[in-house]
């Protein structure tokens, strides 16, 4: 299939998209109508069938791109340590890949992760081509390290195959959907894995709040959200940098999506949270 956004008919393009009973969201949400421990191959289905991808924007977030255009005004953001070198940054449930090529352009070496292996597929090919586009029109390539790799967030082998400690050893996630996408009982322990996945005392997590629009009751995916939600899940062991509503984000989470940025704090000998 070609590397587009599924059938434009088919997407969550609005907020009525999402909360109105049309047939693309009864689709959806009977999809997911399983036991939690089904729901990773509940995903990987709809990306091995390809023609129902409602939550795929066919872009990088454009919240995510201008946070990224404050690297120079904003330290937390720049993508080199003078020590170590390029931070590693990492996108959980990466899809076809949009976010971590803009992170890898901007000097991180960017990591996304995704259950299903036919999303890391098509990120691949997606990502090479765009490359290949950048090559042949002469613009700046990526400057950061692309790797992309199909994995289960909670598990460590994927981390291990890419020489990363998953105990400290990413300097940056960025969440769009993905804490969203899983049910909501398993928020405590998304929020424990990016805490553990975080260097302590600097690894930053950029979470793009959203479906904030959406009441808890209706259900999912995506899970309804609020910003109080994210403060008590991070607001512990993380420090809130940032707080603000992004000037433009998709078109689904506008007028309501939220940008909040987050710090880890160190501790003399992590915890679990």
């Amino acid at each position: 299939m070609p590397l587009n956004p599924s059938n434009t008919k088919d997407m969550f393009h609005t907020v009525e998209d999402i909360l109105q009973p049309t047939d693309a969201r009864e689709r959806f949400r009977k999809h997911f109508l399983a036991p939690i421990e089904a729901h990773d191959q509940k995903w990987a289905d709809l990306w091995e069938g390809g023609e129902f991808l409602p939550w795929d924007k066919g872009m990088a977030s454009p919240a995510l791109v201008d946070l990224m255009d404050q690297q120079k005004e904003n330290p937390i953001f720049v993508a080199h340590n003078h020590k170590s070198g390029a931070k590693t940054a990492l996108v959980p449930g990466c899809g076809r890949g949009y976010d971590v090529l803009l992170l890898a352009q901007h000097g991180y070496h960017a990591v996304g992760v995704d259950i299903s292996a036919k999303a890391i597929d098509d990120a691949k090919e997606w990502v090479n081509n765009e490359i290949n586009k950048l090559r042949a029109a002469g613009e700046p390539l990526p400057t950061g390290r692309i790797d992309l790799i199909a994995g289960d967030f909670f598990k460590d082998d994927w981390v291990v195959e890419l020489g990363i400690d998953p105990n400290g050893g990413f300097d940056v996630i960025y969440d769009y959907a993905f804490l969203v996408a899983l049910n909501p009982a398993l928020r405590t322990k998304v929020a424990a894995r990016m805490h553990q996945f975080l260097a302590s005392g600097q690894g930053v997590l950029i979470a793009l709040e959203y479906p904030l629009f959406r009441p808890a009751e209706t259900g999912g995916p995506p899970h309804g959200i609020k910003s109080e939600d994210y403060d008590a899940l991070f607001g512990e062991k993380f420090s809130k940098a940032l707080h603000f509503m992004p000037k433009r984000t998709h078109k689904v989470g506008e007028g309501s999506d939220m940008v909040s940025v987050w710090v880890k704090k160190h501790f003399c000998k992590d915890s679990k949270m």
